[in-house]
């Protein structure tokens, strides 16, 4: 994406005009015009409209620039560091970027603790603690750095049935519907969950959830005519409203349950089995994992301290994920009873 574009569409928005814009950038009007122009085309809708007050953002406009402002920021925080000018390099920058030969492994943000410590047990079998890293981020991200090659193996949800790079499903969870203490879904039925859905308003998680798992979400709002949000993009935040009585949400089962296997949180959750489609655990390894040593093995490695480690494992506490659909040689997946 043009850098230049993408600065000038922050400065017309902090502005509100684009010759101010253009004079804080020392560009003519002209040129500022034709950025924003080029950018819009890029994109695909329009940023901004003429109003009383000056140039403002269209709804698209206004739902685009936090992410045209990290990216810029993320950009300027690299630059800081890698920059030639800047000697004074922070200390640990040698320990981030200076091994390329550590094997990576990717673990999407909203697998539970249990997840992370079934990735890293795994990596532990077959390399030492000073030869691979583990970083945690969203499924879309860790799903495009293993296209990339920039991961070596990564465990993540996903409802997509491929990706460019060889995965294996090692479980699968019902979504479940975290609701305010005090309530309670009266029987697992779509008659009653919408009528339990019809009293709150819903939380939306936005970007990445709202595209990777655009098939559940669109399933669910549509068939429940759900038609009051409220979109979040902290779990934290969906927490607070929830315990406060003001919001409901469908995640899945495991983001919600602990270590112990009770309820994330002192939340109130319901599994939904068959109300929604489930929504996997898999596990993909790149081309550049397997150049390194990361072989299939890893995924039964990764499913099998998920099952040793699972909530309720070893004793007689139902759980909220559904069985495993794997390979029968597959050991079970996270949270399986």
């Amino acid at each position: 994406m043009d850098l230049e574009a993408l600065r000038s569409f922050l400065a017309v928005a902090k502005h509100r005009s684009i010759s101010k814009a253009a004079a804080a950038l020392y560009v003519t009007q002209p040129t500022m015009s034709q950025r924003l122009r080029r950018l819009e085309e890029s994109l695909g809708f329009a940023l901004f409209r003429r109003g009383w007050t000056g140039v403002v953002l269209t709804p698209q406009g206004a739902y685009f620039l936090p992410y045209a402002a990290q990216l810029m920021r993320d950009l300027s925080n690299a630059s800081a560091v890698l920059g030639s000018k800047d000697a004074a390099r922070p200390r640990s920058f040698a320990e981030v970027a200076g091994h390329p030969h550590k094997v990576v492994f990717g673990v999407d943000n909203w697998l539970p603790e249990r997840a992370v410590r079934a990735v890293v047990s795994s990596a532990l079998t077959g390399y030492g603690a000073d030869e691979f890293r583990v970083t945690s981020r969203p499924a879309t991200t860790v799903i495009d750095l293993l296209e990339l090659n920039q991961l070596d193996a990564g465990l993540f949800y996903s409802t997509e049935p491929a990706h460019p790079f060889p995965t294996e499903v090692i479980g699968t969870e019902d979504m479940a519907l975290v609701h305010p203490p005090g309530t309670a879904l009266e029987e697992t039925s779509a008659p009653a969950l919408k009528e339990l859905l019809s009293r709150h308003r819903f939380v939306l998680f936005d970007n990445p959830v709202l595209t990777h798992h655009a098939r559940i979400t669109t399933t669910l709002i549509e068939t429940y005519e759900i038609s009051r949000f409220h979109v979040v993009d902290d779990y934290r935040t969906m927490r607070a409203l929830i315990r406060l009585g003001e919001c409901i949400t469908v995640v899945p089962a495991g983001v919600v349950l602990d270590d112990a296997g009770r309820h994330g949180s002192n939340l109130s959750f319901t599994p939904l089995p068959g109300l929604l489609p489930e929504i996997s655990v898999i596990v993909g390894v790149s081309d550049a994992g397997r150049d390194h040593g990361v072989t299939e093995a890893f995924a039964g490695s990764v499913a099998g301290f998920l099952h040793d480690d699972r909530p309720g494992s070893g004793d007689a506490r139902p759980c909220a994920h559904r069985p495993v659909r794997a390979d029968p040689g597959c050991l079970p997946g996270p949270g399986t009873c």
